[in-house]
């Protein structure tokens, strides 16, 4: 049984989750920019690199206020929906972006990220944002072929989608081999979705171990081993991937928070402190995980480590950010029940 808190999150929907830098679009050229529009489009791009959103999506709002029709800027908004789980943002913002560029392949990509955020909600429209996930995905492969990325995406339909909806293991098993032909390391990770949607454990870690062994300087493939060790409970085994991984991207906050969680399972609270504390106090903390996570996460250290008072401090402190953190309101409460005298 998992500790509480200790969900990973791995399992995805029909949205494809891939690393920022791919969804951004390359800049350029949209009729007679000046270079304050171009420097505004190019900053946003930058600060959604770097995780931070908001300073990205005031850049890319001020870019609209000098050319409401930038497709550019409409996509990094349409990106900043996305990371704010806010698919009617992300869809409005997406279908202005290709309306003013029809062809790229990438900017249909992100579109079809927001209908599959929307499917996700569940309801009478799921089916239909499941078919225009589909059609996005279907669109920004045909303007771009080897689109990975958009393949990636019909894989994710086909394992999660009913099949009644146009989903099947049999099309996710055709789409990645067209995937292998394009890339074979993701052609790994391909093999990796369809083994975890069948919950096929040992051939999701040989998946995850082939593309780590196929392209060594890349940390996804360490990052959902990570995910999958913690899931199990192999949690010593997950502070190896996690050390893995900080050599892969030393300079990484998020590998430190990571490597932080993974020696919280693992019961060395020590380092696990140490690796909150750094998360915290970074300057190059990224939007999420936000404050209020890292500090719940740091409240968990020390309700293990027997310092109570501490753990409730600190979920207090990540309510004040966050009151609406239920982690923190969940973790508070227990807390309070169990001793009393804390209130």
């Amino acid at each position: 049984m998992q500790n509480r808190g200790q969900r990973t999150h791995r399992t995805v929907g029909w949205t494809l989750l891939i690393a920022l830098p791919l969804l951004l679009a390359a800049t350029v050229a949209w009729g007679e920019e000046s270079a304050d529009l171009d420097s505004l489009v190019v900053r946003g791009d930058r600060e959604l690199s770097a995780g931070r959103t908001e300073a990205a999506a005031e850049l890319f709002e001020q870019a609209l206020e000098i050319e409401k029709k930038d497709p550019r800027a409409h996509h990094g908004l349409a990106i900043v929906g996305l990371i704010r789980d806010d698919p009617d943002f992300a869809v409005k913002h997406g279908k202005e972006a290709v309306k003013r560029d029809k062809k790229n392949s990438r900017y249909h990509l992100t579109l079809a990220n927001g209908y599959g955020m929307k499917a996700q909600r569940g309801g009478l429209s799921a089916m239909f944002n499941g078919g225009k996930y589909k059609q996005e995905c279907k669109l920004a492969i045909k303007y771009d072929p080897n689109n990975v990325e958009a393949h990636m995406g019909l894989l994710y339909f086909y394992v999660r989608a009913p099949g009644i909806a146009g989903g099947g293991m049999d099309k996710a098993e055709e789409t990645a081999a067209v995937i292998a032909a394009i890339d074979p390391y993701q052609g790994h990770m391909a093999r990796a979705i369809i083994a975890e949607a069948e919950e096929d454990h040992d051939a999701e870690e040989a998946a995850y171990l082939a593309a780590a062994a196929l392209d060594t300087t890349r940390w996804e493939p360490w990052s959902r081993l990570g995910g999958f060790y913690l899931e199990r409970e192999r949690n010593d085994d997950a502070v190896r991937v996690y050390e893995h991984i900080r050599t892969l991207e030393p300079d990484s906050v998020l590998v430190e928070y990571g490597l932080a969680k993974s020696h919280l399972f693992a019961g060395d609270l020590e380092a696990a402190e140490r690796g909150f504390k750094v998360y915290i106090a970074s300057d190059e903390r990224p939007d999420f995980p936000d404050e209020a996570s890292a500090r719940w996460r740091l409240g968990q250290v020390y309700e293990k480590g027997g310092r109570l008072d501490e753990a409730k401090a600190e979920w207090e402190t990540a309510l004040s950010l966050d009151p609406d953190h239920e982690e923190a309101t969940e973790s508070l409460q227990a807390l309070e029940e169990e001793h009393p005298d804390l209130r």
